[in-house]
């Protein structure tokens, strides 16, 4: 056998293996598209005062109730030490143990228990696995030294291990080497076997960008093929935004650009880079690939904080729940938690919240689950205040959305060119109810600084003559 087919005979022996998997188990319904999933990422240590795994599982019909249908669990890993003069930072992104459980937050039983719950409010559950490296304590160091990238070339000295990018407490993998790539695959099976988790958000699936990447496009999509061949409908999230990875396995990515130029316009900059993002990503990409609408996250200050307060944060969310991808709470969103900054370890106050979010979310997140603001068509709209205001439709059949969000932080005044039809009626949330029926005239616009409005109408559709 010729070394040249060895990747071949690897994969094909994985792929085998796959099928073999008994992963079938009572879940969450397949049936919905992933345009309709609404993300709710929890970090276990700060979601209730309990910090473990039965604290999340508490939470879950509370979740349901407000219409999240994936709940992504932060690292549920040990997190790796300080040792050997390697330093370490309480990081979740740390891997102490790939096989194992972080013992704070329970035993393997409370976790199943976690994903029995979930499935049966018809939730699915994605668990956020770190390939690009490992801590320093972690026990591939000495039994797989060749897994790592080394200093001195020598993949045998577990001395000469560099760190990876500018993080100290964490240790470089070698993607060049294939038998790297059987322990992931074999890892992550292991996760949708014992656990039957219904997918997975992949840590820096791109960093970094270009061609100095430091796992390959290859590799994912090898890794896509072999959790396909095991478990079909299987969820994968990419933290990336890289067109060669789209759908190739990814059929989530980060929106991380969008996400910039949101917050820049939040804070001064032009809402029209808004628009100008979008469509770069949206020409950039193959068709049917979605992206995950940010504003909040492990990475990020609080979006109170981030998009210049509690206006901010509601502007930015309405944006994120009408525009087309997949929108991310961040645990303790929903309530306007404002406790922490990047890498937050604060646990999250529930009964201190900032007012008027929970009922907001609550509407927000109810509006979302019109098709059209899943899966309709969009068109942006011109406005006179192109530099304060995004304006756009959704459309979905016979069911038609108005947006108008002011992202900026003085008033806006002015109007939209809007498409003749029925009138509208205000379904904004968070707002005050108007009499039911009641129609109004979106065409002229006065929005406070943040200031937002949704409107519906019902649009006759024009038939098609063959």
């Amino acid at each position: 056998m010729s070394e040249k087919h060895l990747p071949a005979l690897i994969a094909l022996a994985l792929l085998l293996i796959a099928w073999c998997l008994p992963v079938r188990s009572a879940r969450a319904a397949p049936e919905e598209p992933l345009s309709s999933l609404v993300v709710y990422c929890v970090y276990p240590s700060i979601a209730s005062a309990r910090g473990d795994f039965a604290g999340v599982t508490a939470q879950l019909p509370r979740l349901k109730r407000l219409g999240i249908n994936v709940i992504w669990l932060m690292p549920v890993t040990p997190i790796g030490q300080a040792v050997g003069g390697h330093p370490a930072f309480g990081s979740p992104y740390a891997v102490h143990d790939y096989y194992g459980l972080n013992p704070r937050y329970g035993t393997p039983g409370d976790l199943k228990r976690l994903v029995a719950t979930a499935h049966r409010l018809r939730m699915r559950v994605l668990l956020d696995e770190v390939l690009n490296h490992t801590a320093w304590d972690n026990a591939l160091l000495t039994a797989h030294p060749e897994f790592y990238v080394h200093g001195d070339g020598n993949p045998r000295n577990p001395g000469s291990v560099v760190q990876a990018f500018n993080f100290g407490d964490v240790a470089q993998l070698d993607y060049g080497n294939h038998a790297l790539w059987e322990y992931m695959n074999s890892m992550l099976a292991n996760w949708v076997r014992e656990y039957h988790v219904d997918g997975f958000r992949f840590d820096t699936a791109d960093d970094p960008g270009g061609p100095k990447r430091m796992i390959p496009a290859e590799f994912w999509q090898r890794v896509g093929d072999f959790l396909h061949a095991a478990k079909p409908d299987i969820i994968l999230l990419g933290e990336c935004e890289t067109p060669d990875l789209a759908l190739k396995p990814f059929q989530i990515d980060y929106g991380w650009n969008l996400f910039g130029a949101l917050k820049a316009a939040s804070n001064g900059g032009d809402a029209a880079d808004v628009v100008a993002a979008w469509s770069r990503q949206t020409d950039s990409f193959p068709k049917g690939m979605l992206h995950l609408s940010i504003q909040d996250n492990w990475d990020t200050p609080r979006d109170i904080a981030a998009f210049g307060g509690p206006a901010g944060a509601m502007a930015a969310a309405v944006f994120n729940f009408t525009i087309n991808g997949v929108p991310l709470v961040y645990n303790g969103m929903e309530i306007g938690n404002a406790a922490g900054g990047v890498n937050p370890h604060a646990p999250i106050p529930w009964d201190k919240g900032t007012p008027g979010f929970p009922a907001f979310y609550e509407q927000l997140i109810a509006l979302r689950a019109n098709a059209a603001l899943r899966q309709g068509s969009l068109r942006w709209l011109t406005n006179s205040t192109p530099r304060q205001v995004l304006t756009y439709t959704r459309r979905e059949g016979d069911s038609q959305f108005l947006v108008v969000i002011n992202l900026s932080k003085t008033a806006a005044i002015g109007r939209i060119s809007l498409p003749d039809g029925p009138s509208w009626v205000d379904v904004t949330p968070g707002a005050t109810p108007r009499p039911t029926g009641a129609r109004v005239d979106p065409a002229r616009y006065q929005l406070g600084p943040g200031g937002f409005a949704v409107y519906r109408r019902t649009v006759r559709a024009i038939p098609v003559y063959q």
